[in-house]
């Protein structure tokens, strides 16, 4: 595979909506358009086409179903399966339902000469007649379409969502009078990342359920979840007075005595401790209880580990070797589901990761991986590691290594640093795309990102970063296109979102607590404090980290919890941490060789001051 076709050239396309035809003008009236989110999360995943083969009277026979024919009585039929989405799931819970389709060639037939046109398009159900949803004119400057309303097509995916079959069945048609369409289908099997953003797909965006967004606890990616907020599921009615460090033996695992050592660092799920284990050329997925003991092992194959692994809120653990990425069922003690292998740059060398990046895992288990070794793309796979998106980062992207990717509040856009700003790919529509200026303090070469925060509302993004050359560092803070604010200095700590929006990070000795307002400086906190770990927070605002052997915290208010405890025989100076459910620290030296928990000591809470009585 030559290194060049991996690079996508995606044109950003205005997608204005079009003339319809009459049928479907009085959907586009009757309906209501897209419903714009305003909670405080939601979720959008993206379905490709079910595996079966489509129908031969819709896919042209000469190109094996990677194309489809539509014509005027020809339509292409695309089904989907609904069971990555919740049971139960209602159309109240809908926020935006998306059907987008890419043409190869755009063409009508005048008599014996082919010519370009514009071809009207619409869906509907198979073995309906009503429309759904008028989608946006095919043009051969202008091949994207999708519907710009939902239509009834949120209807329909809620209806088919809570048949038995969980299936829904489309058919793309049009009315244009000898119209000639291919559009593109699967993406070919010998290179499926650069046809991954143009294969057929159906994006559904939707509000979770509480109770089942309630019982995903854990720490199953860095900084918690894909916005990266730092922030976990522990929710204390008072922080705690201080912290007892515990180091937990690795177990032994294998055929062979000794522990081994950690592949990277460990994640938590549930109520357990999961972590992969290295011994020799074999690699094991060790899962511990709360106090460190083994409930179960798996051998999980060879190969070197890449990044820390993710977990998906299916109970996959995702996982990225050099030469693949894998899906480990932990609801079925380790066993391989999924396998995406990565691409080719020569012969038995396949493409790594971009260096310093980690993967991103949506909450409808999708994965987000920025590739390097010159290829310079973000590439998106869903749930069953079938790749559905790819944007080349290759073109204007300077010299500056990219950062890690994060999704947005409302789970549609995908962020990624670079360069001098950072890139939003709408996940509804991949061709589009926006491109974010850092400005003054813009990154240089030898520049390090942290992984970017996406804030409460929508539009909001922290971006951050150091010179590991110089030790300088800069904080962006965003609301829409143009930077709020930055903080320059020192070298900062990866940015953590607070309960009520504020962003906290330590900068200069100091920790800072800062809004998104214009010009916002926020307060300082603390001294003689440094950035060497990740901040991390419970859900009532209380913020940990570990400052060179001393773990400090401090309240939603700013005062000290504790006065800095100093663990002189313990973890190494730079950690990573995981807060667990119960308040629980949990962390790893980056040799992989201890495993060390920090558990949370709570003193009685302060007593009320005594009223003093008034004299009449």
């Amino acid at each position: 595979m030559k290194l060049r076709s991996l690079h996508i050239c995606l044109a950003l396309l205005a997608l204005v909506p079009a003339m319809l035809p009459a049928a479907e003008r009085t959907v586009a009236a009757a309906e209501p358009g897209s419903v714009a989110f305003a909670g405080s999360s939601a979720v959008s995943t993206t379905l490709l086409e079910a595996r079966d083969p489509p129908p031969a009277s819709t896919a042209e026979a000469a190109t094996g179903g990677e194309h489809y024919w539509l014509r005027p009585g020809n339509g292409v039929r695309l089904a989907f399966d609904l069971d990555s989405l919740p049971a139960g799931l209602s159309a109240a819970q809908m926020r935006r339902c998306v059907l987008r389709v890419v043409a190869s060639e755009v063409r009508y037939v005048r008599e014996h000469e082919a010519v370009a046109a514009v071809v009207e398009l619409a869906v509907r159900r198979v073995g309906e007649t009503r429309p759904l949803a008028a989608l946006h004119d095919l043009r051969p400057d202008r091949p994207v379409s999708l519907n710009p309303d939902n239509g009834r097509l949120c209807e329909a995916v809620a209806e088919a969502a809570a048949a038995p079959a969980r299936r829904l069945e489309l058919e793309l048609y049009t009315a244009t009078a000898r119209a000639s369409s291919l559009l593109h289908g699967r993406a070919p099997a010998e290179d499926t990342i650069r046809h991954a953003s143009s294969a057929p797909r159906l994006v559904i965006q939707y509000a979770p359920d509480a109770v089942a967004a309630a019982a995903a606890t854990g720490w199953h990616q860095p900084q918690h979840d894909a916005g990266h907020s730092g922030r976990g599921d522990s929710n204390p009615a008072h922080g705690p007075s201080g912290f007892e460090l515990q180091a937990l033996p690795l177990p032994a695992v294998g055929e062979d005595a000794g522990p081994g050592v950690l592949a990277e660092r460990p994640l938590l799920w549930r109520d357990q401790v999961i972590a992969v284990l290295k011994r020799g050329k074999r690699n094991f997925l060790v899962v511990l209880d709360g106090k460190g003991a083994l409930l179960w092992s798996s051998e999980i194959g060879g190969g070197v580990v890449q990044r820390a692994p993710v977990i998906g809120p299916q109970g996959l653990l995702y996982l990225v070797t050099e030469d693949a990425v894998r899906a480990w069922d932990l609801e079925a003690r380790g066993a391989l589901r999924h396998r995406f292998v990565l691409p080719e740059l020569a012969p038995q060398m396949p493409v790594r990761l971009a260096p310093f990046t980690k993967p991103t895992v949506g909450e409808d288990g999708s994965l987000y991986l920025v590739l390097g070794d010159g290829v310079d793309g973000v590439l998106g796979l869903d749930a069953r590691l079938r790749p559905f998106l790819f944007f080349g980062l290759h073109e204007d992207a300077g010299t500056i290594t990219p950062g890690s990717p994060a999704l947005s509040i409302d789970g549609r856009y995908v962020a990624v640093p670079n360069g001098e700003g950072a890139v939003l790919i709408d996940l509804h529509d991949p061709a589009e795309a926006e491109r974010l200026a850092f400005g003054d303090g813009a990154a240089v070469s030898g520049w390090r990102h942290h992984l970017p925060v996406a804030g409460m509302r929508a539009g909001e993004w922290i971006f951050s970063g150091y010179d590991a050359e110089d030790g300088t560092g800069t904080v962006w803070a965003f609301a829409g296109r143009a930077p709020r604010w930055q903080a320059s200095g020192g070298t900062s700590t990866q940015p953590v979102l607070a309960p009520d929006g504020r962003v906290c990070f330590v900068q200069d000795g100091t920790l800072n607590v800062r809004g998104f307002g214009p010009g916002d400086a926020g307060r300082r906190f603390g001294d003689g404090l440094c950035a060497s770990s990740n901040p991390v927070m419970d859900g009532a605002g209380n913020l940990f980290f570990w400052c060179s052997g001393t773990l400090h915290g401090f309240a939603p208010d700013g005062r000290a919890l504790f006065a800095g405890q100093r663990f002189a025989d313990g973890p190494e100076e730079n950690l990573a941490l995981a807060l667990g459910a119960d308040g629980s620290l949990w962390t790893a030296n980056a040799n992989g060789g201890e495993l060390f928990v920090f558990r949370p000591r709570f003193s009685p809470p302060p007593a009320p001051p005594a009223a003093r009585h008034q004299r009449r």
